[in-house]
């Protein structure tokens, strides 16, 4: 298990910002979850100092597909085109700085819901269909982040994974579990026991289990010597992400030290 940290606090600073932090935190932080949203959008310019800094400091990255006003199960076919041209141009940006996992969010219920019931569900599925055989022709590993508890989102549960997941042909989609929307719907658990072959990525911050308020690591409810401990039963070996925006530093501190005292006691 590596720990790693999202760029997810910065995305409203500007690429100067990051790669300041970046710098500054280089002997801390070799793994980094690159967000590619707001002023931190990747383009040419900084692909090309991202690349310069894997060579110089021997990072590794992670990508975050945009997710701004971008909705892959949009039943409107116009936001729904614009959406898999946004998130299959970050999946070509991550096989380019060599990322090692590209996060996707599943799409999200609509106006129209009530009229088509279902419908956003099976256009999610048609989508991220697309977006993975894009991804599997770059040779890039794809995963399908669990969204937090809420009435507009289409994967948030157990249960309605292992519906998705149970769709052909998404042999090659790994999970991106995010420990803190799994703790809105009260199942860091189950997602662990239950997909512990399909999680490829994690995402790490903390709430109190009413909303997604991404907290530094151990201000809210979520058990994390627990957590930490099932996922290395399960012999994870991929990127475990701090996406805490509250003191993500301080919480990656608190995650590398639970690492660390699980291996000593190996």
């Amino acid at each position: 298990m590596k720990p790693g940290l999202s760029l997810l606090y910065l995305v409203g600073s500007t690429p100067e910002q990051m790669f300041s932090a970046m710098e500054r935190l280089g002997e801390e932080c070799r793994v980094w979850e690159l967000v590619d949203d707001g002023n931190l959008k990747l383009d040419r310019e900084i692909m090309e100092k991202l690349e310069e800094y894997a060579a110089s400091y021997r990072f590794e990255y992670s990508v975050h597909t945009p997710f701004t006003d971008l909705n892959i199960a949009s039943l409107n076919p116009h936001v729904r085109k614009l959406s898999l041209k946004a998130v299959g141009e970050s999946i070509e940006k991550a096989y380019k700085i060599n990322a090692e996992t590209v996060v996707i969010h599943p799409g999200f219920k609509g106006p129209l819901e009530y009229f088509y019931p279902k419908k956003s569900l099976q256009v999610n599925l048609e989508s991220v269909r697309i977006l993975l055989e894009q991804a599997e022709n770059l040779g890039v590993h794809l995963a399908i982040e669990n969204m937090p508890r809420g009435n507009w989102a289409l994967l948030s549960t157990v249960e309605e994974f292992e519906v998705f997941f149970s769709e052909k042909p998404l042999e090659g989609l790994g999970l991106a579990l995010d420990v803190g929307h799994a703790q809105t719907v009260g199942q860091v658990e189950s997602f662990i026991r239950r997909f512990k072959g399909k999680i490829r990525h994690i995402h790490l911050h903390d709430n109190l289990g009413d909303k997604d308020s991404h907290l530094k690591i151990g201000n809210g409810t979520i058990d994390w010597a627990s957590t930490i401990k099932a996922l290395k039963e399960t012999s994870f070996s991929g990127y475990l992400i701090v996406e805490s925006v509250q003191e993500p530093y301080e919480s990656l501190k608190t995650l590398k030290s639970m690492v660390q005292s699980l291996t000593l006691k190996k």
